[in-house]
């Protein structure tokens, strides 16, 4: 019988690939650690396990369900974790037209901000101020929310925003307005917001080596910026949809999921890999062969930092707005809302694979919760990192 592991746990532990790195001296983040440890530990009951047995009297069955990982490089969780928030964003956004923003900057840029983290945030606010800001010139709370992507198609780190705004507004009666703005200030506003957030934090910036050996001094920094600020800013305004599920549909694909998907991973030739990507130029399917460890590397520096929001809402859509307004503009849409947590561990297996993970192969009944049993703490499984890359299935 053969087991075929998961695509990044396989890609970690093949040739001793992981370990290999941190007997190299890599530096990883703490947050890079916790991701790979879980990852590894998905599947088995470090992280915890529920335990069940049949109703039937006489019957002895019993089962052991593992906890899962969550973390945001398995692919198994990422796809639980999207079906769930693409369900949930399904029930919460108004059903009206939406329109879809991709904010990009230069290249240039993109290795700052993988250097200084905490500056990623800061770009959801860029983003949006500006659509805000129209929206408050005709007196409409608007509905907006972000993502954060920061791959591209080779898994080089490539930062930029997703943004979806609703084509309505409401004013402060409660009144329901189309919204309309203007494309070309977009650009303007994003390119000025992020050149700007450049050049106030410079003493605070930890250059990557390329950028280090050119700017010597904050005139060398302002003439790089001024230079970037006269070219054109790639922002792509997509038509509108006419429907929320298609962006829903749309960003739910990259959010809670891996930044490259197992399918990708095409041959493992020694200790090289070779991946598949659409290139953009030729739109065309092209293949990019890199090192295991190279690709390890880019692959871990798309984890966000803990606590980081990867999705973020505004206006109507916001923690603080949402529950006085949305009930509003789902009754002047004369929209039903129907409260949901997302599907549950049972109806995902049952829709996937047709199996019912509580009904007891033996004699059909029912399987009952009989206890839970704790995994190991997190900081015992990162400093067990080693042994879990190590860990083999074991076939029955």
């Amino acid at each position: 019988m053969v087991i075929v592991l998961r695509p990044l746990k396989k890609l970690f532990t093949t040739n001793n690939a992981f370990n290999r790195m941190v007997e190299s001296g890599h530096e990883f983040r703490r947050v890079e650690l916790e991701s790979v440890a879980k990852m590894l530990a998905c599947g088995t009951t470090m992280l915890g396990s529920l335990h069940y047995d049949c109703s039937t009297p006489g019957c002895s069955h019993s089962k052991v369900i593992k906890t899962s990982c969550k973390s945001k490089l398995c692919h198994s969780c990422g796809q639980k974790a999207t079906e769930r928030w693409m369900m949930t964003q399904g029930e919460t956004l108004p059903d009206c037209e939406w329109r879809h923003i991709t904010y990009t900057m230069p290249d240039v840029f993109w290795d700052v901000f993988k250097a200084n983290r905490w500056l990623l945030g800061k770009l959801f606010t860029i983003a949006s101020d500006t659509l805000q800001q129209f929206g408050r010139l005709k007196k409409l709370t608007l509905g907006i929310f972000s993502a954060l992507h920061t791959y591209g198609r080779r898994l080089n780190f490539n930062c930029h925003i997703h943004l979806s705004v609703a084509a309505i507004g409401v004013t402060d009666k409660g009144e329901i307005r189309l919204f309309h703005f203007p494309f070309k200030a977009l650009k303007k506003q994003w390119r000025y917001g992020v050149i700007s957030l450049l050049r106030k934090h410079f003493h605070e910036l930890t250059l990557p080596a390329q950028l280090a050996e050119r700017i010597k001094d904050e005139k060398d920094w302002r003439d790089l910026l001024d230079k970037q600020y006269q070219k054109t800013w790639q922002v792509n305004i997509a038509k509108k949809t006419s429907h929320k599920a298609h962006t829903t549909q749309y960003l739910g694909r990259y959010l809670k999921k891996p930044p490259i998907a197992g399918a990708r991973l095409k041959h493992y030739v020694d200790e090289s890999v070779e991946i598949e990507y659409l290139d953009h130029r030729t739109k065309k399917l092209s293949d990019l062969n890199l090192s295991q460890f190279e690709l390890i590397a880019r692959i871990l520096s798309h984890v966000p930092e803990k606590h980081f929001k990867m999705i973020r809402y505004y206006g109507f859509l916001s923690n603080r707005l949402r529950g006085r307004l949305l009930p509003i503009i789902y009754d002047k849409l004369e929209q039903e809302v129907e409260i949901t947590e997302g599907p549950s561990y049972a109806a995902m297996l049952m829709g996937y694979v047709k199996v019912d993970p509580f009904k007891c192969i033996l004699c059909g009944g029912r399987m009952i919760f009989n206890r839970f049993e704790h995994g190991a703490p997190l900081g015992k499984l990162i400093s067990e990192v080693n042994t879990l890359a190590n860990l083999k299935r074991v076939v029955i």
